[in-house]
Formats: C-alpha cells, structure tokens, sequence
C-alpha cells in the first residue's frame, strides 16, 4: 500500500507541474547561451528559475533545491526551491515542484541537494534527468 501511495503522489504532483509549467514545449527552440554561462561559470540555478524559464536552460545545468518526495522504486524525486522551503519550512509549501529521475541512492526529504543534469521529454512530459546528485549541508540559521 505504502508503494503504490508514493507512487501515485509522485504521479499525480509530477503532472500538475508538468501541466502548469510555463514554456512547456521543448519542440522547434534553440538552445540559447544561458546554459553555458551557468555550468561554465559555476552558477547554480534554483528550482523556480528553471522551471519558470525552461527553453533558456539547454543542455547541462546544475541546480539546487529541496527534496519534497521520494520514489525509489521508480528512482524518482521530487525538488522545491530551497529559498521557498527556508520561507515556510516545510516542504508542502512550494508553488512549484520538479519532477526529477536518478538512479544512484536516495535523498531524504527534506535534504537540500545539488543536481547536475538536463530537462527532458520523457513519454511526453518533462522531467530533470540529474546525472550526479550530492547533499548540501543545511545552512545555518541566522541569530535573531
């Protein structure tokens, strides 16, 4: 029973992003210089910034967020904008959420991670396929 939940939240949540993603087509564009700039020079992109603007981001990018979801089984998980996470501090919150494959071992929610990878088709929707994945330790938390 625990599988398939995962699973079916997974779906479901991937196709309501997938949906209501703006720049959804991936067909006829060019990819533009953005991209390079961000993997040449080091820049990490958050989740909202790729996903709000997707046809900018070609090819590699890396990028930074938070685990929502897992899915082992369908090595699947789900990414939120870790500026949205550290706002409302649970993973719930977020407007937008991307769908990412990874095969390697699982993240936990509520673990901020580095992802190096691209968008996409993936049997007609997008998805982040990431080819390497590590953790980010939490930053601390400012002294009021």
């Amino acid at each position: 029973m625990k599988r398939s939940f995962s699973w079916i939240f997974l779906a479901s949540v991937t196709t309501m992003i997938i949906s209501a993603w703006p720049g959804f087509s991936l067909a006829g564009k060019q990819p533009q210089a953005v991209e390079a700039v961000s993997s040449q020079s080091g820049g990490v992109l958050g989740v909202v910034e790729l996903m709000k603007n997707v046809d900018r981001y070609r090819g590699t990018v890396r990028l930074e967020g938070v685990v929502s979801a897992v899915a082992p089984e369908e090595q699947a998980l789900s990414l939120i904008d870790a500026k949205e996470f550290q706002t409302c501090g649970v993973v719930t919150c977020a407007q937008l959420t991307l769908p990412v494959r990874w095969t390697g071992p699982m993240p936990s929610p509520q673990d901020i991670i580095r992802l190096e990878g691209e968008v996409q088709q993936v049997s007609g929707k997008l998805i982040f396929k990431a080819r390497a994945l590590e953790k980010i330790p939490p930053m601390p938390k400012e002294a009021k």
